[in-house]
């Protein structure tokens, strides 16, 4: 019964961390979409994993963009 908080916080630790890095892809890819940096059609509206960019960015700044950019 003692290990139970120290698994539930490493699991909440797992979670936000997929989270975040769920949306670091998002927003890599939503900035190539406006960038236009892929040449050719993007199906589905989805770009390659070859077309994405950062712009020379780091990925905390990317994060930070898109967790105060949220459109509801």
């Amino acid at each position: 019964m003692k290990k139970l908080p120290w698994v539930l916080l490493g699991a909440a630790l797992v979670l936000v961390l997929w989270m975040a890095l769920a949306l670091l892809n998002a927003e890599g890819q939503r900035e190539t979409m406006m960038a236009r940096a892929c040449a050719g059609p993007l199906a589905k509206g989805v770009a390659p994993p070859q077309c994405a960019v950062l712009a020379g960015e780091h990925w905390w700044q990317h994060l930070g963009y898109a967790l105060t950019h949220v459109q509801s």
